[in-house]
């Protein structure tokens, strides 16, 4: 067995630490937005409107596809974080093999499961319309079938992230996403293969970030390689990983059900300009989408900063890095809240030139944001949880604000306010969640003994 690598996650100045952690990992994220909207700006031009619209309408199904990747690889680091920082590498490799394991058959099931039923949530989604629908079928045929290599590459691009490889990680997603766009320049603009080719594009690009993580764990200075699959069961784990990751997986899929729930309400309500309303709900979504990666990634990069120091019984080191993730997640949340406010309209004329839509924008924007600045804050609570491996309170956390508080204000506020009430369910439910996580707080300070639920006592801390 190989000699442990020093772990720079428990020491150092945690700033500096948290600066070489998150920002390649916030940088990953950033770029897949971007290839999001790439894709959109491919399929508009080259391919029409209609293209555009239909993998849009596809928008949940792929929402799925993402929360289950998701599922396992979030819930293996976390598993991963730990053992790593109390450096138990033979636990390490076994949860490695076991999220493998299990990426491989969420794939195969929901490929199955796609055969079974994809036809009819394709026209579902497409309102009955049979062009949509058949657009959005291609689309999502090939997009599932290559499921598996994305849940693959997700296990093993947050396992470099907890092996402290993060600048690896981002060149790799920059390589990826450039040949990503390379990919669907020739696939739709040149082939003119339309969202068949955005699909195409998409899956190819993964494959050689996985082609490229593959050659690294054969050839690269690393503890997992890829022969833990031969050595560890690849069953390994899968109860303490699936119930680990359910708490974001689920977060994604109520992102999913939380539009479909404001559109729905949209029609209950009969909003006078509805299409125009639509149109803006759209350019909201987009921006709202890449202000919440940032607080993605610095969650993501406190779970693995936290989570090994945690491991390792590092109390004054854990203590901080949760103080350092809030306090970060609240200046940056609070700065674009102000921003969204300030310029709505502004933001609105950047995405197109109807003055209507231009208007819609900039009535709802400052409605939604209305509470932004408690959303960073309370997912690096969240998140912290879920670091130290508490599930209950992880799920308790993350499954509130979507699917107890959000998506039934949603239809409650539209049938007592009207449309108005559909914005404001967003603040309200932020609101509710802080009380929530307030009284999960002391609760468990009561029950723990820890400052404000979260924090240890240094006296106990591990050397």
């Amino acid at each position: 067995m190989s000699e442990s690598p020093k772990n720079t996650f428990l020491e150092g100045p945690l700033v500096v630490t948290y600066a070489k952690t998150a920002l390649p990992i916030i940088f990953v994220m950033a770029m897949s937005g971007l290839l999001a909207v790439a894709d959109a700006l491919f399929l508009g031009h080259y391919v029409g409107p209609d293209a555009l619209a239909a993998v849009t309408l596809m928008f949940p199904v792929y929402m799925l596809i993402v929360a289950l990747a998701t599922l396992v690889s979030n819930g293996m680091s976390s598993l991963l974080a730990r053992h790593l920082g109390g450096n138990r590498l033979t636990e390490a490799r076994a949860v490695f093999a076991g999220a493998h394991g299990l990426a491989l058959v969420v794939g195969a099931t929901l490929i199955l499961l796609f055969l079974l039923f994809g036809r009819k949530a394709a026209m579902l989604a497409a309102g009955g319309s049979e062009d949509l629908a058949g657009m959005g079928l291609v689309y999502l045929r090939i997009t599932v079938l290559f499921s598996p290599l994305l849940f693959v590459l997700a296990v093993n691009s947050d396992t470099l992230r907890n092996e402290g490889r993060v600048g690896f990680m981002a060149a790799m997603s920059l390589l990826v996403s450039l040949a990503n766009i390379g990919f669907n320049y020739v696939l739709i603009a040149r082939l003119d293969m339309g969202v068949a080719g955005s699909a195409y594009g998409t899956a190819m690009a993964q494959s050689l970030g996985l082609a490229i993580i593959t050659i690294f764990r054969f050839r690269g200075t690393t503890i997992l390689r890829l022969s833990a699959l031969r050595h560890h069961r690849m069953t390994h784990s899968w109860g303490r990983i699936l119930a680990l990751g359910a708490p974001q997986s689920l977060n994604f899929i109520g992102i999913a059900l939380g539009s479909a729930a404001i559109m729905a309400a949209l029609q209950i309500v009969n909003s006078p300009s509805y299409e125009a309303t639509v149109s803006a709900y759209g350019i909201i979504t987009r921006v709202l989408t890449f202000a919440y990666l940032p607080l993605l990634g610095l969650s993501h990069a406190m779970q693995t900063i936290t989570g090994n120091n945690f491991g390792a019984g590092q109390w004054l080191r854990s203590n901080n890095s949760l103080k350092l993730a809030i306090v970060t997640a609240f200046a940056y949340c609070a700065t674009l809240q102000f921003a969204m406010t300030l310029f709505a309209e502004q933001i609105g004329a950047a995405f197109v030139d109807n003055p209507v839509v231009i208007a819609e924008v900039s009535r709802i924007l400052p409605v939604i944001v209305a509470l932004f600045f408690l959303a960073g804050p309370l997912m690096m609570i969240a998140a912290f949880f879920q670091a130290i491996g508490d599930a209950g309170r992880a799920a308790l956390l993350g499954f509130s604000k979507p699917y107890l508080f959000a998506i039934p204000l949603t239809f409650t506020f539209a049938g007592t306010m009207g449309e108005i009430g559909i914005w404001t369910a967003g603040p309200v439910a932020e609101a509710l969640l802080l009380v929530l996580t307030a009284a999960v707080l002391a609760r468990t300070a009561r029950i723990g003994s820890l400052r404000w639920g979260v924090f240890h006592s240094i006296a106990e801390e591990r050397t």
